[in-house]
């Protein structure tokens, strides 16, 4: 389940409850929770922390924990908390012989991540948005524009990252996608469009205010306009109107799957 802002988290939590519906017993592992510690992440050309390359999760520790649970033993999974982070242990889970696990991250379909799982074993998932939409016929809308307001408006809820932090960040996310992301979605077994008709209505609510907050002299003015004049377009929808299963509360807040947990 790769790629960032593509709603990797709801789509493995929504799957969990269908399985769990058909008499199945998955368990869910973020990737997100085998970041390493920040000094040992590896930096980028730019001498940035380059959190987008599979080197800056533990990939040891994953496989090691996978395969203890693929024996039969009971592990004790990692929690990484990106407010300060820090990573704690104390997430213990033990499957039986007919029991699934389902790994959400950018780095899922990388064989390198799930070295320890022979390839047989695998049912691979690339979930992004597909769908191209258009204001008029002179002015496509960039699906990567698309998940970059979703990363806008996730990062603030739930990271305290300002848009303009965001927007500084997206070009080696970007980066890290045509090195590590785009050469493995050819072994996905599935692709699912995780576009919703109705998200830039959403996000003329929640990302309008967090990109009007970036000064004029900031290096990401010009980007924040650029957003600010597509989504000025779509009509803010009254929260009311989306469920708590919606994908699209993965970026806002208020998901039913993870908020009640």
């Amino acid at each position: 389940l790769p790629i960032s802002s593509s709603g990797k988290t709801t789509f493995a939590d929504r799957l969990t409850v269908e399985l769990k519906s058909r008499g199945l017993n998955p368990i869910r592992i973020s990737l997100d929770d085998y970041y390493k510690n920040r000094e040992e992440v590896p930096k980028d050309e730019d001498g940035s922390y380059d959190f987008e390359s599979i080197d800056a999760l533990n990939v040891e520790l994953f496989n090691e924990n996978v395969l203890s649970l693929l024996n039969g033993d009971e592990v004790n999974l990692p929690t990484y908390n990106f407010k300060t982070n820090s990573r704690s242990f104390s997430r213990k889970v033990k499957i039986s012989d007919n029991d699934l696990i389902i790994v959400e991250g950018i780095h899922a379909l990388n064989e390198k991540m799930t070295s320890s799982i022979p390839k047989y074993l695998k049912f691979k998932i690339y979930i992004s948005p597909q769908a191209q939409i258009n204001i008029d016929d002179e002015n496509p809308i960039s699906i990567t524009d698309i998940r970059l307001l979703r990363r806008i408006v996730r990062d603030n809820q739930y990271r305290g990252t300002s848009a303009e932090e965001t927007l500084k960040m997206w070009p080696s996310v970007r980066r890290g996608e045509f090195k590590w992301i785009y050469k493995t979605q050819e072994d996905a077994n599935y692709v699912f469009d995780s576009f919703l008709n109705y998200e830039l209505n959403v996000f003329a609510k929640y990302a309008l205010p967090l990109l009007k907050k970036i000064p004029n002299d900031s290096p990401y003015y010009t980007d924040a306009f650029r957003l600010i004049n597509m989504i000025k377009y779509f009509k803010p929808i009254e929260e009311k109107w989306i469920p708590c299963t919606s994908l699209l509360k993965e970026f806002i807040g208020g998901n039913c799957y993870r908020d009640c947990e």
